[in-house]
C-alpha cells in the first residue's frame, strides 16, 4: 500500500459498505486502525471462493486516494492457501498500459501479468461492486484453473 494523495473518509465509508454487503466477505475492518485508517482489509471466506482455496481466509485490501481530484485506488486480493494474488490499480506504476491496469501473480504454476483494464463506472463504490463481480465471477475461476 501507499498510494499518493489524501484520502476521503465518505468515500471510505461507502466503500466498506460495499465490502460488508458482498456474500463472500466476512470482515472488513481498517488498516492499521479505525483512527489512522490506510487502507480497508476483508477477510473472504474461503468455502466462498471458486474453485476452493484452502483453510486460510482470503484478503481484499482497498485502498483510494486523491491527487488534485483524480483518484488512485487498488483493489488487491491475495490468497495465503496458493500465493495467488491479482487486482485491480489505478496508479503510475505501468504508464504504457492506461491509467488503470489488471496485474496478477499465480507462482505455483509461473505466471504473472500485466494488462490495459477499465472501468465505465466513475463513482468509487461502483467500481469496486464491479471489480468485485469480475474478481470472483470471472478472474479468480479463470485464472486458477476453472474458467
Amino acid at each position: 500500500m501507499g498510494l499518493p494523495g489524501t484520502t476521503d473518509s465518505s468515500v471510505y465509508e461507502g466503500l466498506k459498505d460495499v465490502l460488508q454487503r458482498h456474500p463472500v466477505i466476512t470482515t472488513v475492518a481498517y488498516e492499521p486502525d479505525s483512527i489512522v485508517k490506510q487502507f480497508l482489509r476483508a477477510q473472504i471466506d474461503p468455502s466462498r471462493v471458486v474453485p476452493p482455496t484452502g483453510q486460510e481466509s482470503p484478503t481484499l485490501d482497498v485502498e483510494w486516494r486523491f491527487v488534485e481530484g483524480e483518484p488512485y485506488y487498488r483493489i488487491h486480493y491475495a490468497d495465503s492457501n496458493t500465493g495467488f494474488n491479482c487486482g485491480w490499480h489505478r496508479d503510475d506504476d505501468h504508464p504504457d498500459l492506461g491509467p488503470v491496469h489488471f496485474q496478477y501473480d499465480h507462482p505455483v504454476v509461473g505466471e504473472s501479468d500485466h494488462e490495459r483494464a477499465q472501468f465505465k463506472k466513475t463513482i468509487p463504490t461502483e467500481i469496486l461492486w464491479t471489480a468485485l463481480d469480475r474478481l470472483f465471477e470471472e478472474r479468480i475461476p479463470t485464472l486458477t484453473g476453472e474458467g
